[in-house]
């Protein structure tokens, strides 16, 4: 394992292949999270009240693409690195909606898309065997 520096990150990114297991079904559970991400967001997306966000919104649903196209690539080096920055940037981008966001019931699904945000990071740490 390697971790680079990533800006705006403390601990930098960890860059491992898959390419030593035999088996990439241990990312399904980063998969179907991502997936839940994007139900809840457009969820979000149809309470949303200010037109000016769906921008925001269809970016996020764009990061939440790359971080799984990168899951895809699991057999490239550095494709798990890659999905991880995106999943990083992901809740960053989540964090700054949720702030000025007015729709009705929406703590619950900002909470879980963080949820499955974490959920999906930690299936990449632990197929790359960087997860505990």
């Amino acid at each position: 394992m390697l971790f680079i520096p990533y800006p705006g990150s403390l601990f930098g990114v960890l860059t491992t292949s898959l390419s030593a297991m035999s088996n990439t079904d241990s990312l399904q559970p980063a998969y179907e999270a991502l997936v839940d991400c994007d139900e809840a967001l457009t969820e979000l997306e149809s309470r949303c009240c200010q037109e000016e966000r769906s921008p925001q919104m269809r970016a996020l649903g764009d990061t939440l693409g790359n971080a799984r196209a990168a899951l895809d690539r699991d057999d490239e080096d550095g494709a798990m690195a890659e999905a991880m920055v995106h999943m990083e940037n992901a809740g960053a981008q989540i964090g700054r909606l949720q702030v000025g966001c007015c729709a009705p019931n929406r703590m619950p699904l900002y909470s879980r898309i963080l949820v499955n945000l974490t959920t999906a990071e930690r299936g990449v740490k632990k197929a790359t065997g960087a997860g505990h």
